[in-house]
This record gives C-alpha cells, sequence and structure tokens, in this order.
C-alpha cells in the first residue's frame, strides 16, 4: 500500500513535470502567488554555442515551478537538457514519513526513475546524498537506447522538493557535473 503512494506520487511528479516541458509555455507569475513559494536558488547555466530556449510554468493546483533550460543542438548529436523543477512537498508523503522514515527514500527514487522513464531510462544508480544538511538522492542512466545519460538529483528542502537534472546524447558527464553542482540556495 505505502509502496504503491510513492510510486503514485514519484508518476504524478513526472506527469506534471513532462506536461510542462512539452508546452514549453512562458508563464508570468503574480507576486501574490509567489509570496508562498519555493526558496530561492541560483544555478550557472553551461556556455555553450547551442542555441539555449529557458522556459517557467507554474502548474496549478500543486503549485508546480518548473524551470527548464533545453539546448537545442546544431548537428547530429541531438539536444542536450539541463532543468530544475521544483514544488511543495506533498502532504501524503509528509504523513507516510512521520510513520516510516526511510519512506523518504523510496520517494526520491520514484521521482527519479519516472522522470527519466520517457527517454527510456535503463541501468539506474542511485546514492543518497546531502547539500547543506538536507536530504537527498542522485540516480544516473542511459537514455536514448544506451546512447546518451540523465544525471538527476532530488532534495527536501524543509518543505520543498528540487529536482536538478543534465543530461542528453554525446554529452560529457564533466559538464553534467559542473551544472549540477553549482546548485545553491539564495540564503
Amino acid at each position: 500500500m505505502k509502496t504503491k503512494l510513492i510510486f503514485r506520487l514519484g508518476i504524478t511528479w513526472f506527469i506534471l513535470l513532462m506536461v510542462s516541458c512539452v508546452n514549453g509555455q512562458k508563464n508570468e507569475n503574480n507576486t501574490e502567488e509567489n509570496k508562498d513559494s519555493i526558496p530561492e536558488y541560483t544555478i550557472d547555466f553551461p556556455e555553450t554555442g547551442f542555441k539555449v530556449e529557458k522556459t517557467a510554468e507554474r502548474i496549478p493546483p500543486e503549485n508546480i515551478l518548473v524551470t527548464n533550460w533545453i539546448l537545442q543542438g546544431k548537428n547530429e548529436n541531438g539536444p542536450f537538457m539541463y532543468f530544475v523543477a521544483t514544488n511543495k512537498f506533498p502532504n501524503q508523503l509528509k504523513e507516510l514519513i512521520k510513520q516510516e522514515p526511510k519512506s523518504l527514500y523510496a520517494a526520491f527514487q520514484s521521482m527519479l526513475t519516472s522522470s527519466a522513464a520517457k527517454l527510456g531510462g535503463t541501468d539506474f544508480e542511485f546514492k543518497e546524498i546531502e547539500y547543506e544538511n538536507f536530504k537527498g538522492m542522485e540516480s544516473i542512466c542511459k537514455v536514448f537506447d544506451g546512447d546518451g545519460i540523465i544525471k538527476s538529483r532530488v532534495y527536501k528542502v524543509n518543505n520543498d522538493l528540487f529536482m536538478i537534472s543534465a543530461g542528453g546524447k554525446n554529452i560529457s558527464i564533466e559538464s553534467v557535473d559542473k551544472f549540477l553542482n553549482s546548485f545553491k540556495l539564495k540564503q
């Protein structure tokens, strides 16, 4: 039962993330809506000769703010993708974690797995991580029939979730790590 709930929460997260990526619409948020929003953060987008498109969209009713950075490839290598997704920590999951603290990592793993499933994610590797004493998990997997990788991190920061991902075909792990490591919460 609890495993099904964690899996459903991960699938819901993934569906909302993919809807925002596919829509690619810019959505202006009013100031009132942002007062109780996700904590501010910085991240360093890599310098590149590729065309960069940045989109941000808030998806109701879960109030997920998804910021996508998508690099459009100039050649046959295809696109590289860098993105950050954020949302409030689901109340159902809060209650479950109070009863079973280890279920937080099961939820992280479900989120990371479902986010790469549409790209054909295989050969997943997971490890527990921390950022400034906030619990998290990192995953790396093969995508695009083994021709690419996606590396992702998810963190629980107080009552918020952050998912940061980077990857694509023929992309260097160094550039992926540089992007992931540049994530910083503003104080």
